[in-house]
């Protein structure tokens, strides 16, 4: 059962170790098991009965060497094992040192990137202004050699959707409209009346605002070529519109007087029955009834309204609009871009005010953190290896001392020279471990150098945090003052390109 307990309580402890919860730990060894390893008693009986070490002898006798060499040897495994211990140790405190020593703050990249930002806006704005120039002589030109004083009624999102609405609007009206007209006279019924109509609709409305859009604006255009030929062709197409829709009154009236729908391509015979009540070719040689007459009237109405949402879609004078809505565009841009600009600029500065603090903090609760915990671990590891090493001069002290005692009461000769001090007396203190194994910044010769007491890890932690502190008021300052020189930087590009 106890020998249950013990090994439990020895996993427990490898466990723990291994979680690094409790850090190095220096073996302690017994006094009593290195007496019995070297057979203290027995050897210092020995010698004392052979009057070993003789009178005259200047250094320590066989058994007490080989208690020197138990514990040096324990000693000096003790010491490697700290030293693979403290190795990562070592580079975490160079690493954090490292990044508590350099400079945290650097205006440069700051400046870099509102200095990107304020040249990319200006480049834009600089192409948009002369765009707009430009654009607006067109426009000032264009008024002049039209007799405008009016700006352009550009076309919007709005407008096209509007006119797109009504002109279908329009197309749907008439087809239905027109075949119910038709569909009552028609053989073929509304079937019939509705292919009649889809077609007749198509060029009231569709070809009509068309016309409207290419033909009609050009009657604006003081003179020249294109105006001529737009009258022409605007005369022409008006003619074919109204004859169109003329003729298919006709057609729907003397189909309606003989009481059927004639289809168009029939045989002559039927088309001569039919000459009698007149030819919808000679729309004159009929008399048109009600229906007819509505039926022509809604053609030409909707052909007149699309030719005037044609001409009313964009500015009625031709490429006015358009070139108004490039100079309002670009106009347009350049006021977005100058109301955006100072805020675009205020958010990168926020963001590095917010950027440096975070870091500044991180560098304290971290950085600094994680090199007090290392050093002072190092510190800790040193304080263990000088008492590790008192009580291995004290074990040593203690186990001569008991050679010599034992050894004493069995020998006749006087006591060796070196149990002597100066005096001649007999010493008090048998052995003092040297300081080359006492003092562990002799010992970890390679940590020496990292190695800090207590008040100088106060010390220097004071010192990083006043630094990494006094770096992150002086950066604040300095970015202050860029930011004074950034907003009149920016009231400049604001006032040269301001098109309001």
């Amino acid at each position: 059962m106890i020998r249950l307990i013990k090994i439990t309580i020895n996993w427990f402890r490898v466990i723990f170790k291994r979680g690094g919860s409790m850090g190095f730990e220096f073996p302690n060894t017994q006094v009593a098991d290195v007496e019995k390893e070297i057979n203290l008693k027995e050897k210092a009986r020995t010698d004392g009965e052979n009057n070993l070490p003789p009178e005259n002898s200047e250094v320590f006798s066989n058994c007490e060497n080989e208690a020197i060499t138990k514990y040096d040897e324990r000693r000096h495994s003790a010491v490697l094992q700290a030293a693979n211990y403290l190795d990562p140790i070592k580079n975490k405190i160079i690493g954090y040192a490292a990044m508590l020593g350099k400079t945290h703050f650097f205006i440069n990249e700051f400046k870099n990137r509102t200095e990107q930002t304020l040249n990319t806006a200006e480049g834009r704005l600089s192409n948009l202004n002369k765009s707009y120039k430009t654009q607006d002589q067109e426009v000032k030109h264009f008024k002049l050699a039209n007799n405008l004083s009016r700006d352009p009624r550009s076309l919007t999102l709005v407008k096209i959707i509007i006119g797109i609405l009504f002109c279908v609007g329009l197309f749907l009206i008439e087809v239905r409209v027109n075949t119910k007209l038709l569909a009552t006279a028609m053989t073929g019924g509304e079937s019939e009346g509705r292919n009649i109509s889809f077609a007749v609709a198509a060029l009231n409305v569709f070809i009509s605002f068309l016309a409207g859009y290419f033909l009609v604006k050009n009657l604006n255009l003081a003179k020249g070529t294109k105006k001529i030929i737009s009258q022409i062709t605007l005369a022409v197409y008006s003619f074919f519109i109204i004859y169109l829709n003329l003729g298919l009154g006709a057609f729907r009236q003397i189909a309606e007087d003989k009481g059927n729908a004639i289809k168009w391509g029939e045989t002559k015979k039927i088309v001569s029955q039919v000459a009698d009540l007149g030819d919808p070719l000679y729309f004159w040689t009929v008399h048109f009834g009600f229906n007819a007459a509505v039926l022509t009237a809604i053609g030409i109405s909707f052909a007149l309204f699309s030719l005037l949402d044609g001409y009313f879609f964009d500015d009625p004078y031709p490429g006015y609009g358009s070139l108004g809505k490039e100079r309002n565009e670009n106009k347009k841009e350049i006021e977005r871009i100058r109301e955006h600009l100072p805020t675009e600029v205020t958010l990168l500065y926020k963001n590095e005010i917010k950027r440096v603090g975070d870091e500044r903090n991180k560098t304290l609760s971290e950085t600094l953190k994680q090199w007090s915990i290392n050093v002072t671990n190092l510190e800790s590891i040193f304080s263990a290896y000088r008492r590790f090493a008192t009580k291995i001069s004290d074990d040593l002290d203690h186990i001569i001392g008991e050679y010599r005692s034992i050894n004493s009461n069995f020998r006749r000769d006087p006591p060796p020279k070196y149990w002597k001090d100066e005096t001649g007396k007999i010493r008090t203190r048998y052995y003092d471990l040297p300081e080359r194994k006492t003092n562990p910044e002799i010992v970890f010769t390679d940590m020496a150098q990292l190695y800090l007491n207590k008040n100088q890890i106060e010390e220097s932690t004071k010192e990083y945090n006043n630094k990494i502190n006094e770096e992150y008021n002086n950066y604040n300052k300095e970015i202050n003052i860029y930011k004074e020189s950034l907003d009149k930087k920016i009231a400049e590009i604001l006032a040269k390109y301001d098109v309001t």
